[in-house]
C-alpha cells in the first residue's frame, strides 16, 4: 500500500497466568496520533496503513491467539469511517498490529487494546535459558 508507515510505540502489558501452562498478554495503547504533525492518516487519501511491532513482555512457547480491538478514535465528520484493524505476522514473541484506510477518510488518532493467549514456554526452559 502507497503509504505504509512503520512506527514503533510501546504498549503497557499485563501478563497473567490463570492457568499451569497458559498465558495471557494484555494491554493497551495509542496507535498514532497524525493530527498533530499533519501525518498520512489525518492528511492524505487514498490506501494509507499505520504498522506497529509489538514485542511481547514475556515469550509464548508457540504462537498465541491475537484478538485486537480499537480502544478509541477521532476522526473528522466529513467523511465516512473506514478502517480495519488486524494482528499479522504473529510469532511466539510478537507480532504486528495493522491499522488500514481508504478513500478520503480521515483518522486524526487511534488507540487499540490487545489480548494473546496461548501456552507459556515451560518452567523447566526458562531454567535452561530457552
Amino acid at each position: 500500500m502507497d503509504g505504509t508507515r512503520h512506527i514503533a510505540m510501546q504498549f503497557h502489558q499485563q501478563t497473567t497466568s490463570p492457568l499451569v501452562g497458559m498465558q495471557i498478554i494484555t494491554a493497551t495503547g495509542e496507535i498514532f496520533n497524525h493530527v498533530d504533525r499533519n501525518e498520512p492518516m489525518w492528511s492524505e487519501d487514498g490506501d494509507r496503513a499505520v504498522r506497529v511491532p509489538v514485542q511481547f513482555a514475556a515469550p509464548f512457547h508457540k504462537p498465541p491467539h491475537i484478538t485486537v480491538g480499537i480502544s478509541g478514535i477521532d476522526s473528522s465528520r466529513a467523511q465516512n469511517l473506514r478502517f480495519n484493524i488486524s494482528a499479522e505476522e504473529v510469532t511466539r514473541d510478537g507480532f504486528v498490529l495493522c491499522f488500514v484506510t481508504w478513500d478520503d477518510t480521515k483518522i486524526a488518532r487511534a488507540s487499540a487494546s490487545w489480548s494473546a493467549i496461548g501456552s507459556a514456554v515451560p518452567v523447566s526452559a526458562l531454567r535452561r535459558g530457552g
